[in-house]
């Protein structure tokens, strides 16, 4: 093989090889992340479940919810302050939401009162976007 070929191929190793673990590190990061925020989903669980296949509670599940139109969870009973709004939740409506979920949505029968520091929201977020078994 020539020298040049031989040492473009050992580049591409090493650059490929360098790419991986940086990917199998930001996996890793990201798993860590979810299951914090697992952690901190013992606050929601008597009220919310993270599956659509779970027995109905007195919120609803929370399966897809990033990306899921407000308020649309067939039959279950919203509130007439998250019946009234219009939005998609996104990561960021989610966070705030968790910070202070009463000035988000007047009215929300909830008892959870926030989560005041912003890596337990995140964690928390990142948790509800990718539930982890």
């Amino acid at each position: 093989m020539h020298p040049i070929v031989y040492t473009t191929l050992a580049v591409v190793a090493l650059v490929t090889g360098m790419a991986g673990t940086t990917t199998v590190k930001a996996q890793a990061d990201d798993i860590a992340l979810r299951q914090a925020g697992q952690r901190h989903f013992i606050r929601c669980v008597a009220c919310h479940s993270v599956s659509a296949a779970a027995p109905a509670k007195t919120g609803p599940h929370l399966q897809d919810i990033v990306g899921r139109r407000v308020a649309s969870v067939p039959g279950f009973r919203y509130t007439t302050a998250l019946k009234d709004q219009s939005f998609v939740w996104t990561k960021d409506r989610l966070e705030n939401l968790l910070r202070q979920p009463q000035k988000q949505a007047p009215g929300l029968c909830l008892p959870f009162t926030g989560l005041t520091r912003r890596k337990d929201r995140t964690d928390l977020v990142a948790y509800l976007a990718h539930p982890v078994p």
